[in-house]
């Protein structure tokens, strides 16, 4: 069960990641100064191929144009299937607020009681089970320390905590039945929707402090109920003294200072669970290095200037835009931001977690997943920038423009060319069934160190297979499919079965670029899982691996 925790924490989180970023700064920059400061987190290391290797190493490549017809309709210019529904109206958190524990005695004792709790509630269900051999073996395919009261306890101090520690819960509510008990995620889920905001006291001490003792001028309307709550921040709906509809994302007072103490205390905790050799320590430091950045609201309105650039520029080229275009990136209001308020475009729908099989048909459902995956590729081999918190809460379907939004941009990620080469060339190995080439590619990318035992290569072999699946013309060629079931194949389980065999036979940590991207990508899967869609997405891969090829 360690090996399961340890893949949601490090595959659906981050390839091996629980987490995401932060900072402290009061002193607001200028937009000028700001402008001038485009993100650019290339952290990549142990790359094993200069730009000149790369081009030779293509000078013969085939590349397939041929895309499947199925995907022709990819966006279908009318989109009248997504007429059967529309935005909802807004809803407003209507709470007195609870002050966030701010000092790093008062979340020190908050992790302990937790620490306390959890143990107890591992001791005693492990004693049940003991004691009560009839109780239901589907309980017990799952660890002792997922049981219902520690799912409550975790919720509870989480959301109470605000900061890493609600962010590991939103990454705990994400998952599906193959790493927790159902019950144990639905109750985590109440995190991700339901955080608590601070109290209108807290809230006008950081206006003030950000905006000037005159803040209120600054609008015609402030919405003092937040319409969200999350781990980081609460965002209100505003409007500008032009007229203008806004979001105003307002940081928690102290939460950036908390986050290396935070990670800290939450080691032991996961320790509990998660075995020596998933590098847990390599994992939570990578994690707090992103937390660290995404408390800085100025860096986030930078990413997202950005990504609105590069998104717009491929939607303005013809085949670009027939994957593309259905995709929105809000505007960011400079004037109101500052490093821990983040002013941007107002936008409406509702998130991709509120698209179910019930209550939305199928070319809905197929739409959303068809615009997410191709997202995804593109921010990999189009972009090559990536935001990489899949959390479902940031991609918003809005029924009445046809088109998903595209929020929170404070965990994003720059990759070099030549690992997104190494990395599309083992991708290209499981699309393609060739197990010699997957392992020749992961060792450049630095999976494997070369010395692996048979065991280890061929879980690390399979484990690209599957992920490739969706991409794979033979794979639908052998199984006489012509789209690809996301939940029937189960992707996320089926992997997740072999990260016992990985953990116990790894030599090193994965790559560090990794961490993210597969954050990113296990997310898109999960979500087209839910989701129930039946889609062929090999043309969509063709069309980004070609983009990426041409460009080199």
């Amino acid at each position: 069960m360690g090996g399961r925790l340890n893949d949601l924490i490090q595959v659906a989180y981050g390839g091996k990641n629980v987490i995401l970023s932060m900072m402290k700064n009061k002193n607001r920059q200028t937009s000028s100064v700001f402008i001038n400061n485009l993100n650019n987190n290339s952290n990549n290391k142990n790359n094993s191929l200069s730009l000149k290797d790369i081009k030779d190493n293509l000078k013969e490549k085939k590349i397939d144009n041929n895309d499947d017809d199925d995907d022709d309709n990819l966006i279908n210019d009318k989109k009248d299937f997504l007429n059967e529904n529309k935005n909802p109206e807004l809803k407003y958190i209507k709470s007195q607020g609870h002050k966030i524990p701010s000092s790093q005695t008062s979340r020190f004792w908050e992790f302990t009681k937790l620490a306390v709790g959890v143990g107890a509630g591992f001791l005693g269900e492990k004693t049940k089970r003991t004691i009560d051999s009839s109780s239901s073996s589907s309980s017990k395919s799952y660890s002792a320390i997922f049981t219902d009261t520690n799912a409550e306890r975790i919720a509870e101090s989480f959301s109470r905590m605000r900061g890493a520690a609600l962010k590991i819960g939103q990454v705990l509510s994400i998952q599906d039945d193959s790493f927790l008990p159902p019950k144990f995620v639905e109750i985590l889920d109440r995190v991700r929707k339901n955080a608590n905001p601070i109290p209108l006291e807290q809230l006008y001490n950081t206006m003030s402090m950000e905006l000037g003792e005159n803040w209120r001028d600054k609008f015609q309307l402030f919405q003092e109920d937040p319409i969200a709550a999350a781990s980081i921040g609460q965002v209100h709906r505003a409007i500008t003294l032009d007229g203008r509809e806004v979001a105003v994302k307002v940081q928690y007072p102290g939460v950036a200072d908390s986050i290396t103490s935070d990670i800290k205390n939450l080691l032991p905790l996961l320790k509990m669970v998660v075995p020596d050799t998933a590098y847990i320590e390599k994992s939570l430091e990578s994690a707090r290095s992103e937390l660290l950045l995404e408390t800085d609201y100025l860096n986030e309105a930078s990413n997202q200037l950005k990504f609105k650039s590069l998104l717009e520029s491929r939607q303005q080229q013809p085949q670009q835009s027939k994957y593309l275009k259905d995709l929105y990136v809000p505007e960011v209001i400079m004037d109101l931001t500052t490093k821990h308020i983040l002013t941007t475009e107002f936008v409406h729908g509702i998130s991709i977690d509120k698209i179910t099989p019930d209550n939305h048909n199928q070319e809905t459902r197929d739409w959303v997943s068809k615009n997410i995956l191709s997202l995804c590729l593109s921010e990999l081999f189009e972009f090559n920038f990536m935001q990489v918190d899949p959390n479902w809460t940031n991609f918003v379907v809005d029924f009445e423009n046809k088109r998903i939004n595209l929020l929170d941009f404070g965990a994003c990620r720059q990759y070099k060319q030549e690992f997104l080469l190494n990395y599309l060339k083992s991708i290209e190995g499981g699309v393609n069934r060739d197990v010699n080439s997957i392992l020749e590619y992961s060792l450049k990318l630095g999976y494997l160190t070369g010395d692996e035992n048979k065991q280890m290569n061929d879980a690390q072999a399979k484990s690209i297979m599957i992920l490739a699946e969706p991409f794979s013309k033979p794979y639908y060629q052998e199984n006489n499919l012509k789209t690809y079931p996301f939940y029937e194949k189960q992707i996320a389980k089926r992997i997740s079965e072999l990260i016992p065999i990985m953990l116990k036979n790894r030599l090193k940590p994965p790559p560090e670029e990794t961490y993210s991207l597969h954050r990113k990508l296990s997310g898109c899967y999960l979500v087209c899982s839910k989701l129930k869609s039946n889609i062929n997405a090999t043309s969509i891969f063709n069309h980004f691996k070609n983009s990426f090829y041409e460009k080199l």
